[in-house]
This record gives C-alpha cells, sequence and structure tokens, in this order.
C-alpha cells in the first residue's frame, strides 16, 4: 500500500501566498479593463431598441440605400447616431454609403467604431481590410499564415467585455477552491493544483482584457479624411515637410497645438505634425 504523501505546512503557505499574488497580478489588469469599459458610451443598434421613430428611420435608410440613394441614406444613418443609436451595425451601414458616395475617410472611421463597440462584426472588418488594401497608405494588417495568422485574427475578434467575463469567473472558481480546500483542512491534493492552475489563467486573462481594453480606447487614434495632407517637423506651415499620408489612413494622436495636431503612424518611425483639420478622432 503507498503511503500518503504529506504536505508540509510551509510549503502550503507558500503555495497561497503565491497564489494570492497571482490573483493580484491578474485583477490589476482586470480592474482597469472594467474602468475603461465603463467609461465606453453605450451605442446600442437602433434595430434593436424600443423606440419605433429610430426603426422608422434605421428601415428608410436601408430603403435608400437599395435604391442607392446614398446621400439620403448616409444622411439618416448619420441622424440615429447623433442621436444616440450609433450600434455596430448602424456604423456598418453609415460606412458601407460613406465608401460608395466617395468618402473613403469617413468609411473607415464608421467601421473602425463600429469594430470598437463588438470587435467580432465580420463584415465589418472585412470591408475595412478591402478599404484599406486599396488605400495609398497601406497600414492594413499584414497577412500571417500557419497558426500565428489564425491566433492573430482570433485575437482581432475577441470582445475585451468577454475577457472580463471570463476572468471574472475564474476569480470566482478560485475563491471556491480555496474555501473547500479549507473546509477540508488544508490546501494539499487537487485544490492546491487546481487553484494554481486557475491562478495561472487568471492572470493570463486579466492581462489579455487590460491589454486589448487599452489598445481599444486608451490609445487615441483618428484617420486622414483629406485626399492627402503633409506632415511636416512642427505645428506650422513653415516647418520642414517630412511625409505624406492620404485619405484613409490612420494614424495615432499625441499632441494638439492650436490647429495642429502630432500624430504618429503606427508599425512605422513616422511621427510629425498635420493640420488638424485633415484628420478626425474614431
Amino acid at each position: 500500500m503507498k503511503r500518503a504523501v504529506r504536505v508540509p505546512p510551509w510549503m502550503s503557505s507558500l503555495s497561497l501566498t503565491s497564489g494570492a499574488a497571482l490573483a493580484v497580478l491578474g485583477l490589476v489588469p482586470m480592474v482597469i479593463a472594467l474602468v475603461l469599459l465603463a467609461g465606453r458610451e453605450p451605442a446600442p443598434a437602433a434595430e434593436m431598441l424600443g423606440s419605433s421613430g429610430a426603426t422608422e428611420i434605421f428601415r428608410a435608410a436601408n430603403a435608400l440605400y437599395s435604391e442607392g440613394e446614398f446621400a439620403e441614406a448616409r444622411a439618416a444613418y448619420e441622424e440615429l447616431v447623433e442621436n444616440g443609436f450609433g450600434g455596430a451595425d448602424v456604423l456598418y451601414n453609415l460606412g458601407n454609403t460613406c465608401y460608395k458616395s466617395g468618402d473613403v475617410g469617413h468609411a473607415v472611421i464608421s467601421y473602425e467604431r463600429g469594430l470598437r463597440i463588438a470587435p467580432g462584426h465580420s463584415d465589418a472588418r472585412a470591408n475595412l481590410e478591402f478599404i484599406r488594401a486599396a488605400l495609398a497608405d497601406r497600414q492594413g494588417r499584414v497577412a500571417t499564415g500557419g497558426l500565428g495568422g489564425v491566433l492573430e485574427g482570433i485575437w482581432s475578434e475577441v470582445d475585451p467585455a468577454m475577457l472580463v467575463m471570463l476572468a471574472s469567473l475564474l476569480y470566482g472558481l478560485v475563491i471556491i477552491t480555496i474555501i473547500i480546500g479549507i473546509v477540508r483542512g488544508g490546501m494539499a491534493g487537487w485544490p492546491l493544483g487546481v487553484s494554481l492552475g486557475l491562478l495561472t489563467v487568471l492572470v493570463l486573462v486579466g492581462i489579455a482584457a487590460g491589454t486589448k481594453v487599452y489598445r481599444l480606447h486608451a490609445v487615441r487614434e483618428a484617420v486622414i479624411i483629406v485626399e492627402e495632407t503633409g506632415a511636416r517637423t512642427g505645428p506650422g506651415e513653415e516647418f520642414i515637410l517630412e511625409f505624406r499620408l492620404h485619405e484613409g489612413a490612420k494614424v495615432r494622436l499625441s499632441e494638439q497645438r492650436g490647429d495642429w495636431t502630432r500624430v504618429s503612424v503606427s508599425g512605422t518611425d513616422l511621427e510629425g505634425w498635420l493640420p488638424a483639420g485633415a484628420l478626425e478622432a474614431i
């Protein structure tokens, strides 16, 4: 008969201490994610609301789009957005009307805003990738093959709210496992292994949630809405022209001085000042 292996008290104590540290580490980014998500303004889809007026406008806009009346359809979708009914589907349709009207910059903005509400909106993502493939400034996601490409595609469609919910569930399971261990008289055996495993996953999910929400909401981004604009070394026409950007290109916002905005282009070392009227925040 095999003898049961006794876990020294100091080892159980150390495991609990390490587990508590891991729990705190995982909760920090999760709390940040919750704060950022709480600050996000809700933008429900009009067709999902009980407001008959919004529903009628949405249906009328869809009919105008089907008839090729893109300017009128765009005005109707914009009315919905201005009145708080700018959900992912409304913004997707608005992006389509902007593109059909030849306004590529605002089409990109609409798709980007819709994806921030619903990262899994495949139609909006497909249209955005289609536009980026044809832009003068190629900034689309670099195609990656194999497992890396699959993981990249999955990550881009993950809703940060779902990650926060998963992290909360894992944290609850950790607490339950620890309570069971205490009731049993110690953490030796499966409660110790399960709790440490759950804590490890919790840390990973918490970090992923914090990173995802930070990139979506804390990083300020904008899109070029004019056909072409030049980035200069300083906030004024008297400064040296460094490079040019074209309609639909996405940039990160760094600083504002009067009528000039300092921007950088993701994935490059390009940085300069643009006229504020040449871009619009996402």
